[in-house]
């Protein structure tokens, strides 16, 4: 947990699924804080000159997940806040560095929520495996979110600025 000395100062890194409302809370969180905000997702697509699908779609799983743990792992914006991919969690390296750059929030947004906010998956640039829903992406990766986010916040029910507030009202920002 952030320590109590400088709560403006400490960076907030967002996880969770893709559809979680990462990226528009982290705009929203950054707007009414200050704090500087960075995309993952952005910063890989930049890095790349490729739409996330482009590389997702020319990568082995596997080979994604290095490319999106090396441009994470790159990152040395403390202070600021991030919002990442929705596979990072993958990476033990990257989300110790994450750990490092702020206090990790994990949007919790339910598959059947998930389902609703977005009709087709392979455009968005999302990496699942072919065959699989997203309620089995969700379970397989939420012991992950589980293990690494310092605070939970269960987002299904709320609007991005319940969840900003939340955020605000738990890291004292």
């Amino acid at each position: 947990m952030t320590g109590d000395s400088e709560p403006a100062r400490s960076g907030v890194v967002l996880i969770g699924m893709p559809g979680s409302g990462k990226s528009t809370v982290g705009r929203l969180l950054s707007e009414q804080t200050g704090l500087p905000f960075l995309d993952t997702d952005a910063l890989i697509e930049a890095g790349e000159s490729k739409r996330l699908a482009e590389i997702i779609a020319h990568h082995s799983p596997e080979g994604f997940r290095e490319i999106e743990a090396a441009y994470v792992q790159s990152i040395q914006s403390a202070g600021s806040v991030i919002s990442t991919g929705g596979s990072v969690c993958y990476s033990r390296d990257a989300m110790q560095h994450l750990a490092g750059l702020g206090t990790i929030v994990w949007l919790d947004v339910a598959p059947e929520v998930l389902e609703q906010r977005f009709a087709d998956v392979l455009d968005r640039g999302v990496l699942i495996e072919p065959g699989s829903s997203l309620a089995d992406l969700y379970h397989s990766r939420f012991p992950l979110y589980e293990q690494y986010a310092q605070i939970k916040i269960d987002a299904s029910p709320l609007t991005a600025e319940e969840v900003v507030s939340q955020i605000r009202q738990q890291l004292a920002l």
